[in-house]
């Protein structure tokens, strides 16, 4: 262990022929493991971030729940224990409580308007005009009463109009919400298919749940070495992370404890600090040799010092393990604050092993004896993670196994013509909050037969439950029908009435008063006549 001021640089190094699970030569030291500390360990907690996202969205059972439908389900059988709150079945109460206020205040509103007493006194008035041309004083006293009629009468026209118009606002906007009763039985419908677990058909969400599982065994991984390359090659302090140590280093250490001082560089070199390894791997009498050849480049404890990240170049094949074209390349870089990962791996062939993408009571489903290749193109800045993968697999057979032979046979008729499965999944954000997306050619192959099939399952058991919910809520809704339908009968006649009557007194009452001003004119031109042949003594006498 190198004491104050020493360091270790290696200019360069070799790993070469790197055998594994050989017989050693003489015995090795097997350094002890590092006693546990308090709380979980950094690879633990690399697990449980990823763990604690993609699990949320990860059904185990999700293949089994489909070909449960697809072998018979009874809805009325399962909602037997299932005492629902139907949305519709509130709304229709409210509708009806609502429909007895409007009525009560639609009948006031009718009510407050012009009856037919108030209007027959109109007449009265009109009929007790004179429109004496001789008499001028009382010649304006009718027509300013006439005025005050016609407009007296026009304010109750206007007055049932705004009655009308208001009314029928009310009941249209009634009406729309009796008829998006509708809408809340389908939604009904949907959240009692979800109560009964009926699966949607979705390509994406077959994918996702048929490979969750190995997309998910990627990123812990991934996520592990991120975590162990971080603690041992930790990036540049931010300044709160500065501010914050200087805090912690103010409360005095218990008497007894020993403490670990750090030298800031400011020239020389860093602790240690590998420049360059050649590392390689020839194949051997281990199952698990390989012709191997790469680099590790700039590997130190103070990349913020040197200002070079770290970078391992792996390339090579597995002939024994029928693995070839493996590419590795990765790149460790935290010589800033903002620490940056990345990783560039292929594969062109390698062995899928067994896999299954669904263990469920209902149906067990798996690959094996496949051959895949792979590539993936991970990054990391700070936490941000960006992460696309693309997986083939070929030659694929197929193990099933589903308690239902008419889901067997079904099953079976969509595999036989999907031998090869493209498999692609995203994921970004952070490895506390990511969002994943996984789609392959297998998930929309089987949707699309499901689909086939469950349609007509589907469209069964929605019918059924639509039955269950009319036969809950029918009676109620056809009497709110039959109320709302006599109530907006009632008023729109009711209105159509008052309207006739009050435009029958004013047509009347203007055609009075125009035929007794015309009397009234004709008097006097025939006065004026006279008068003009009697200054011609034209006129008799």
């Amino acid at each position: 262990m190198p004491c104050c001021g020493q360091k270790v640089v290696v200019d360069e190094a070799s790993i070469l022929n790197i055998q594994a699970l050989t017989k050693r030569r003489s015995p090795g030291y097997v350094v002890p493991p590092t006693p546990p500390g308090e709380g979980e360990s950094v690879v633990d907690k690399a697990r449980d971030q990823v763990l604690a996202q993609t699990r949320k969205q990860f059904n185990q059972n999700f293949l089994g729940d489909v070909a449960a439908v697809l072998g018979g389900v009874d809805p009325k059988e399962q909602l037997k224990n299932l005492q629902a709150e139907l949305k519709s079945d509130a709304r229709i109460k409210q509708l009806e409580k609502e429909l007895a206020e409007k009525k009560l205040k639609w009948e006031k509103q009718i009510k407050d308007l012009p009856q037919t007493q108030e209007l027959k006194q109109f007449e009265t008035r009109v009929k007790a005009l004179k429109f004496d041309v001789n008499n001028p004083a009382e010649l304006a006293k009718n027509l300013k009463e006439a005025d005050k009629i016609i407009k007296e009468a026009d304010a109750k026209v206007k007055l049932i109009e705004q009655t009308s118009k208001d009314v029928n606002g009310d009941i249209n906007t009634y009406s729309q919400a009796y008829k998006d009763l509708e809408n809340m039985i389908q939604e009904d419908i949907r959240d009692l298919q979800t109560r009964l677990k009926l699966p949607k058909i979705d390509s994406k969400e077959f994918s996702q749940q048929l490979f969750m599982s190995m997309i998910e065994s990627k990123l812990v991984s991934l996520q592990k070495y991120i975590a162990i390359a971080r603690k041992y090659m930790p990036p540049k302090k931010t300044e709160a992370e500065k501010l914050a140590k200087q805090e912690e280093q103010i409360v005095p250490r218990r008497r007894g404890e020993g403490k670990n001082y750090r030298f800031p560089i400011t020239t020389g070199y860093p602790l240690f600090w590998l420049k360059h390894a050649a590392i390689s791997s020839e194949l051997g009498t281990s199952e698990l040799s390989g012709d191997i050849k790469g680099e590790i480049l700039d590997l130190t404890t103070d990349q913020v010092f040197l200002k070079r990240p770290t970078k391992i170049n792996l390339a090579g094949n597995f002939p024994k393990q029928n693995v070839h074209g493996v590419d590795a390349r990765i790149t460790l870089d935290h010589t800033t604050d903002q620490a940056k990962d990345g990783l560039v791996l292929k594969v062109a062939k390698f062995p899928s092993g067994d896999y299954m993408l669904s263990d469920s009571s209902d149906v067990k489903l798996g690959i094996s004896d496949s051959m895949g290749s792979t590539q993936l193109v991970a990054g990391l800045v700070n936490q941000e993670i960006t992460v696309d993968i693309k997986n083939q697999f070929n030659d694929i057979k197929y193990q099933l196994e589903a308690k239902n032979k008419h889901v067997q046979s079904i099953i079976d008729g969509i595999l036989k013509d999907i031998p090869m499965i493209d498999l692609n999944a995203s994921v970004r954000g952070s490895f506390n909050d990511f969002s994943l997306h996984i789609n392959s050619n297998l998930g929309e192959e089987l949707a699309k037969g499901f689909q086939k099939q469950l349609q007509a399952k589907l469209a069964e058991a929605q019918a059924q439950l639509r039955g269950i919910i009319d036969q809950r809520i029918g009676k109620e809704r056809d009497k709110l029908k039959a109320e709302m339908d006599k109530t907006i009968g009632q008023l729109t006649k009711d209105l159509g009435v008052k309207k006739e009557e009050v435009d029958k007194v004013i047509r009347e009452a203007k055609a009075q008063i125009e035929g007794e001003k015309g009397k009234g004119q004709g008097k006097k031109l025939e006065q004026e006549g006279k008068k003009l042949l009697k200054k011609f003594k034209l006129g008799g006498g």
